[in-house]
């Protein structure tokens, strides 16, 4: 009885208040949820019309972290390696494969989505962005099982402050997708201000330098990692994480994003 009133309730909103496309901001009809590739079927799509979310084109390839060149067959073919200051310490490479699933963060429609996302609380889209995100590692074809799932932190501070961490809740879905396990390697220890705030390359390094550290060494040492976050910018925040993994005798690591600057 109260679930059918619910729902009633629902319907009587929705036609009140027909939801809005967040691309278009036309009225959401009825949605196929697949999109021009005929493959990816995106049931979780409550938020964009059909057409928005044709625009959203998923890549097929991995890229190197340095120059954003794609790497066909997802081999290292680029020949960079990480330039200082990272590369600090000649034990430890610390190249590792850049996963950008979906066009580049310019793309307004995908720039919108991870927008509400991160900085309005819609924790609601988690499961749309993630299976955007596994669509794509499906795309490339990736043989990850015998990876970890790993999300870069945020301070708990702001944690608390947003409710959650969106990283967290995009690996929590690949996790799940891909029947791997999550750890929560790292731990972010500086309460450093927001990348986004900073006005350049180098202030950016200097910003997020030391801000983490592995929370136990011995769930990541020898581990393959998939390291998971929303967006790569200038790089400096995902090169520092896998600065401190390897220096903790990580594997592999991939590094997946939703898109790349």
């Amino acid at each position: 009885m109260f679930s059918s009133l619910i729902k009633a309730k629902n319907i009587i909103f929705d036609i009140l208040f027909p939801p809005l496309c967040l691309g278009c901001q036309k009225h959401l009809g009825a949605q196929t949820s697949i999109d021009s590739g005929a493959e990816n079927h995106y049931k979780y799509n409550k938020f964009i019309c059909d057409n928005c979310l044709s625009l959203i084109k998923l890549n097929n390839t991995s890229f190197c972290p340095i120059c954003r060149a794609r790497l066909p067959d997802n081999k290292r073919i680029c020949g960079h390696a990480i330039p200082a200051p990272i590369n600090t310490d000649k034990k430890h490479s610390h190249f590792y494969y850049l996963l950008a699933a979906a066009g580049n963060y310019d793309d307004l429609v995908l720039q919108n989505l991870i927008h509400y996302f991160k900085y309005k609380s819609f924790k609601n889209f988690a499961p749309f962005l993630g299976e955007l995100a596994v669509n794509y590692v499906k795309n490339c074809k990736l043989k990850i099982k015998n990876f970890i799932v790993a999300p870069i932190p945020l301070y708990p501070i702001r944690e608390r402050k947003r409710g959650f961490n969106q990283a967290k809740l995009l690996s929590e879905f690949v996790a799940k997708n891909f029947n791997l396990e999550l750890v929560e390697a790292l731990k972010r220890i500086k309460n450093n201000k927001p990348q986004v705030e900073c006005r350049d390359q180098e202030t950016r390094i200097k910003n997020i330098k030391n801000c983490f550290a592995v929370k136990n060494p011995e769930k990541i040492r020898a581990k393959n990692i998939l390291l998971v976050d929303d967006v790569f910018t200038s790089g400096a925040t995902m090169n520092e994480a896998v600065k401190i993994l390897k220096e903790n005798g990580a594997g592999r690591i991939i590094a997946l994003v939703l898109a790349k600057a």
